[in-house]
């Protein structure tokens, strides 16, 4: 059940976190718009689109030329020469991207009214009216055939409105019910407009950024639908009198509209629900631009024919002062007459980006189906797989889209799922991490009473080192008795035993802990401490027997300080054994009960006990010094346990600073052991100079008795 838990608490964070993000995608539509529009301003930058220019060409009113021909506005009979110039060299349509709202001042006809009125000059009857009108004479060059004036929509009304030259063939409804609708133009003269073959807008719809990102080719205007200058231009270069317009819906007529599909001639656009091309950007002027005073001059209009014949031409400027230069996702500054140029090549190259009706709905389920399989990963798989695979699938996204956008000019919105999947992922991985400091939280402090706090540092930061399902190891064992504290409890107030107790085992535990140990069992008065075990200690034996001599130093001292309160606390006896064992959890789930079961605990157990029998405080198998480097040994005897076929040889520490007295009890010892009658008596003679050593007092006992071996029972 906690297993499940610990694995299912942070796969349910995860997925209420990518519920939540279901929520505010469908509470808040334009919360990831930003974004959306960020990734696809860089799909722009990564690929812009470089194809050659098809078809169309831009006549710029540049810095070059307002300083070759003057200022502007230039004089309309300017305007007319430029576009007689056009006409003549064989374009096939000519648009305007600005408008002539206003007659031109510099008119000679209009000129001769403001002198007679302010200054009341008169002409000569006869001349009056020969004067040249060169608002008259650009409507002239208009009527000569394919020019298209361009106008300005307004969100306001202003008792302005503009010509309509094209007529429209709709299906599936009214275009003009689902598109902007403007209340308000800004119109050229009526006689220019009169004069025109198409007139059309070339108002734009920025974003909030004021970014142009799409080119509206279809408005409406007091509920009448309107075509675009570009759209416009089309037309008449084909010589088409209609353009056909498709509403597209989803799920059949009556569903809502998703876009808009126009015809002119052999050429068919998709238009999205604002009725706009979403334009795919290039260089800030395109190749095919030409400077305006060019076709002004004999010598360079000469060479322009090849550039001209045949082609769409729009008029517009760049000239930093005419203010008509616009950000796009490729440049702050783009000139205005680029977008409508843009859009025509587009057309005429078949070339679209388009934004599916199905991108949103495929991308909120891809969010869901994808989050939901990394959730799962992050919360039941390794933690370095959920990590692979969460970047795998995120470089996915970002190649598939680029792919999509470059190939087949899609522009899928990756955000919401890569927001959808960071969330997601992130959620459940802080929780599993949450549940894993819990349970290194409930291991430290599970341990911290039995492991040194080095080992549950070590612990904490890998649990995996532990396997509490249960290994054979190599360990060190540590016993420790307390002698007559049964006969101190009986004769003793309780509160203070417990004092004495707590205080005593305190610390023995301290020093186990201190020296890597793990306390295995307190029982009673008796303390059991392993090493080598639950992380792996190659100097367990050392570690063992310096945790043993640090123990009797501390028990000693502890008595002498009761002693002196007079409190008879008996002395520690401490047994040490190193041997296989096999250590785990056992218990069962109920209870966590972390030891060790095998004959090298029992052996231990037997030595600590056998301590009272030999005379000494500390017995250690002869397995266990022989691991020990820098303690001095006294071998004692070969212990010849209930239940075992082979004896234990044992030792005891020896810290005397006699060494020829150490060398004299060795030599005794070797001889005992070799069944030299001599190796007795020495032994009797030591024990005769040395009467306290428990050792000699053992020894001495036992050749007395008649015994002449080391083997002896316990």
């Amino acid at each position: 059940m906690k297993a499940a838990w610990r694995q299912g608490f942070p796969a349910l964070v995860g997925l209420l976190c990518v519920l939540s993000m279901l929520v505010v995608r469908e509470a808040m539509p334009d919360a990831f718009g930003r974004a959306r529009l960020i990734v696809f301003d860089a799909l722009q930058r990564i690929d812009p689109w470089e194809q050659a220019p098809r078809g169309v060409r831009i006549v710029d009113i540049d810095d070059e030329s307002l300083k070759r021909l003057g200022q502007w506005p230039w004089s309309r009979s300017t305007i007319a020469a430029l576009t007689a110039a056009l006409q003549d060299l064989g374009a096939k349509a000519i648009a305007f991207d600005v408008v002539f709202a206003e007659p031109d001042r510099t008119s000679p006809a209009l000129l001769a009214q403001t002198w007679r009125t302010s200054f009341g000059w008169r002409l000569p009857t006869d001349a009056a009216g020969h004067l040249p009108d060169y608002d008259r004479q650009l409507a002239d060059a208009f009527a000569r055939g394919r020019v298209v004036t361009g106008f300005g929509l307004l969100a306001d009304a202003n008792g302005a409105s503009p010509t309509l030259k094209a007529s429209f063939a709709t299906l599936g409804g009214n275009p003009a019910d689902g598109l902007p609708d403007f209340q308000g133009a800004a119109p050229n003269l009526p006689s220019l407009d009169a004069a025109a073959a198409g007139s059309g807008s070339f108002t734009f719809t920025a974003g909030r950024d004021q970014v142009i990102r799409r080119l509206p080719l279809l408005s409406a205007f007091s509920g009448k639908l309107l075509p675009s200058l570009a759209l416009e231009a089309l037309r008449v270069a084909e010589d088409e009198d209609t353009i056909r317009v498709r509403v597209e819906r989803n799920g059949g007529s009556s569903g809502p509209v998703t876009g808009y599909t126009v015809r002119v001639g052999d050429y068919e656009a998709p238009l999205d629900v604002d009725g706009s091309l979403l334009l795919h950007h290039g260089a800030r002027l395109p190749r095919s631009a030409i400077s305006a005073w060019r076709l002004l001059d004999p010598d360079q209009r000469a060479r322009l024919s090849p550039e001209i014949a045949g082609e769409i031409v729009l008029v517009g400027a760049s000239a930093v002062g005419l203010s008509d230069l616009r950000a796009t996702p490729l440049d702050p500054l783009e000139p205005g007459v680029n977008m409508h140029a843009r859009a025509i090549e587009q057309i005429l190259a078949g070339h679209y980006l388009t934004r599916p009706s199905w991108a949103a709905g495929a991308e909120g389920t891809g969010a869901v189906l994808l989050s939901l399989a990394l959730v799962a990963a992050s919360a039941f798989a390794a933690l370095r797989f959920a990590a692979v695979a969460a970047a795998a699938c995120v470089a996915a996204l970002i190649v598939g889209t680029w792919r999509a956008f470059s190939a087949y000019g899609l522009l899928l919105d990756p955000t919401f799922l890569l927001a959808t999947v960071g969330a997601g992922v992130s959620a459940t991985s802080f929780a599993r991490y949450l549940v894993a400091e819990r349970a290194a939280a409930k291991l430290r402090a599970a341990f911290s009473h039995y492991l040194s706090p080095a080992l549950v540092a070590a612990l904490a930061r890998d649990p995996s080192r532990l396997k509490l399902g249960g290994e054979q190891r190599d360990m060190t064992f540590v016993f420790t008795d307390l002698e007559g504290f049964t006969s101190l409890t009986e004769a003793a107030d309780p509160e203070a035993i417990v004092a004495w107790l707590n205080a005593y085992l305190d610390g023995l535990c301290s020093i186990a802990m201190d020296h890597g140990g793990t306390v295995d069992k307190i029982v009673g008065d008796a303390v059991h401490v392993m090493f080598n075990a639950p992380l792996d200690q190659p100097d367990h034996a050392e570690k063992g027997v310096r945790c043993a001599l640090a123990m009797d130093a501390f028990a000693q001292d502890y008595a002498a300080s009761l002693k002196a309160k007079g409190v008879q606390f008996g002395a520690t006896r401490i047994g040490v054994n190193t041997g296989l064992a096999v250590v785990g959890n056992f218990g069962g789930g109920r209870r966590f009960d972390y030891t060790a079961h095998g004959d090298a605990i029992n052996t231990a157990a037997r030595l600590e006990s056998a301590n009272k029998a030999l005379g000494t405080r500390i017995c250690v198998a002869r397995a266990t010094a022989e691991r020990v480097a820098g303690v001095a040994f006294l071998p004692v005897g070969t212990l010849m346990l209930k239940g075992k076929a082979q004896g234990v040889d044992v030792t005891t520490p020896w810290s005397g600073a006699d060494a020829a007295w150490s060398a004299a009890y060795h030599a005794a010892f070797t001889s005992l052991l070799a069944g030299d009658e001599a190796g007795s008596a020495a032994l009797v003679a030591l024990h005769e100079r040395h009467p306290d050593h428990p050792i000699l007092a053992l020894h001495a006992r036992r050749i007395r008795a008649g015994e002449r071996s080391a083997r002896m029972a316990a």
